[in-house]
């Protein structure tokens, strides 16, 4: 047993890391930050490896829980928190002979292998030196005192020198021979030249006379177009008073048709992750109840927000600065309309934050940039001089959490909390730039789909409890009382779904089942019936997506 924990390691130690690592990253065992990380099967208390294999040894108990343990029952830690891992920047551990990167800790085992300033042996008999391996091969060609220095037969230049000698002689036998070739060549060129002047001097005689015929039909055309204009003429004043006419009964049966007509209202759900970021598109007809896929977006975005302004989609984010837009009248018309880049920008590559509209103003609350989660609340302006400003702070930092405004409020609900799941709810308040603390949700959540359903309730709908505990749970919030009351749960659990409100009908689609695949599905939630119906699927799978209706 002891030469097989030899392979494992502990965890990393603190001094490592660019930035400080939440102690929720850190093992119990070793202190250090977690190493290969797995967790007990009944509470999900997580350790490197290495640290609770040697723990077992000895005791069949997890040492946080006491619960029954063993190496067989540890399970593989959520992907939540080994993306978390994986983000952390972490020095070389060659730092100490002169690498000074650092390198996210999902990539340090492959630039360990790669790294330049890893140790190396001289293979030179007699000399052992250790030195950097991107010295190596000076060292050993170079600079080593031990090194074997070839030597050189005089006689074997003496016959390289006769050899090149022989080969000089040969070329220039050859290049006589090239010479009076190309001498013959041009002789016979200039001859086929000469030949080729006097069929040009015949072509341009033709040409002359060509040109003297063109001359009377152009006169002939002239006489001709003064006539064609004199009809074009009356033909113009015949069709103005014909097009007066049309024009005056289209714009009176144009109108009677306007009247009685209600454009569709279809939802647009962008982006996501299956499992890489997405930058696909699709929209959605509860009428027809079809899906049709919409132009791509310029690049992925995963864990973005949206809002609509002026008729325009914005996308916000996702794992990177930029924002994209689409016009929702157009694409109702014409499919195939593109997306286009806003000038403006994020001030980080946020991805799990929140975004609304507030008179013409696009406010980001929150949201998670390469692992360092934010309490921000920030104004951007998407219209020129596209300036961005903080606001104000948070109480705690939040992440994949929801929102929903109220006039001049904006509802704060859930998410990662200071890296913990949390129930609480804060009130921000536009006007007095101030946040004021809710009564909380009857249960923790994140990664859940909100949206604002009339004046004085808000829905939170799926998500999960924990990093691992997926919810088909539906809570309807009221903003006046504080009071929270639980809707029929959804057929499907969900967490990272999007949800979206088409006159009288709550859409939810995608997300995450418990077994952590990507969905397609889609259904759909009514008050008159009170119950969940199934839709037809999205085209594809998707997490984290970001949707809005046209």
């Amino acid at each position: 047993m002891a030469s097989k924990l030899a392979v494992y390691n502990t965890g990393y130690e603190d001094e490592r890391f660019q930035q400080i690592v939440s102690q929720t990253l850190h093992c119990i065992i070793c202190t250090n930050v977690i190493k290969d990380p797995v967790m007990c099967r009944q509470n999900e208390h997580i350790f490197c490896r290495a640290c609770i294999t040697r723990h077992l040894i000895n005791f069949q108990t997890c040492p946080t829980c006491m619960e029954p343990l063993t190496v067989e029952t540890l399970s593989q830690a959520p992907r939540g928190i080994r993306n978390l891992l994986a983000e952390l920047k972490i020095r070389c551990e060659f730092f100490d002979r002169g690498c000074g990167k650092f390198i996210e800790l999902g990539d340090i085992e492959r630039h360990v292998t790669e790294c330049g300033f890893a140790p190396a042996v001289c293979s030179n008999k007699g000399c052992q030196l250790e030195v950097n391996k991107q010295d190596l091969l000076h060292h050993e060609t170079s600079v080593c005192e031990l090194r074997r220095v070839q030597c050189h037969s005089c006689k074997d230049i003496r016959q390289e020198m006769d050899t090149v000698k022989v080969n000089l002689a040969a070329m220039n036998e050859k290049l006589d021979k090239n010479e009076k070739n190309v001498l013959e060549k041009i002789e016979t060129k200039g001859k086929a030249v000469e030949n080729v002047v006097a069929k040009v001097e015949l072509v341009q005689k033709q040409l002359n006379k060509q040109e003297e015929s063109n001359r009377q039909f152009k006169a002939d055309n002239v006489e001709m177009k003064k006539s064609l204009n004199e009809i074009m003429k009356q033909l113009e004043r015949i069709t103005q008073q014909m097009s007066h006419e049309v024009q005056a009964e289209g714009m009176k049966k144009g109108i009677a048709e306007a009247d009685g007509m209600e454009r569709e209202p279809k939802v647009v759900i962008a982006g996501g992750a299956n499992p890489k970021a997405l930058n696909s598109v699709e929209m959605f007809s509860l009428l027809t109840r079809t899906w049709t896929p919409l132009q791509q977006m310029k690049e992925g975005h995963e864990g973005a927000s949206s809002v609509v302004y002026n008729n325009q989609l914005f996308v916000v984010g996702g794992y990177v600065k930029s924002m994209e837009k689409l016009s929702l009248n157009a694409v109702q018309v014409d499919q195939s309309i593109p997306w286009e880049n806003v000038p403006a920008e994020l001030p980080k590559e946020l991805a799990g934050h929140c975004s609304v509209v507030y008179n013409g103003r696009l406010i980001v609350i929150g949201g998670c940039d390469k692992g360092a989660f934010s309490d921000s609340i920030t104004e951007i302006s998407i219209v020129p001089p596209y300036t961005s400003k903080l606001l104000a702070t948070m109480p705690q930092t939040r992440f994949y959490h929801g929102v929903a405004i109220f006039g001049d409020k904006i509802l704060i609900l859930g998410g990662f909390v200071s890296y913990s799941v949390s129930r609480s709810v804060v009130m921000y308040d536009i006007t007095k730039n101030e946040c004021q603390e809710l009564a909380p949700l009857p249960y923790p959540v994140h990664e859940m789909a909100t949206v604002k359903w009339d004046d004085d309730n808000v829905m939170i709908i799926g998500g999960a409890e924990s990093i691992v505990k997926r919810l088909n749970k539906v809570l309807l919030y009221n903003i006046k009382t504080q009071k929270s009351c639980m809707l029929p749960n959804m057929k499907y659990k969900r967490t990272g779904c999007v949800a979206a409100v088409v006159r009288d009908t709550v859409i939810v689609m995608g997300g995450e089942d418990e077994r952590g695949n990507y969905l397609k599905s889609v259904e759909s939630f009514r008050f008159d019936s009170y119950t969940w119906e199934e839709l037809p699927q999205m085209h594809e799978a998707r997490h984290r997506a970001t949707a809005a209706v046209c």
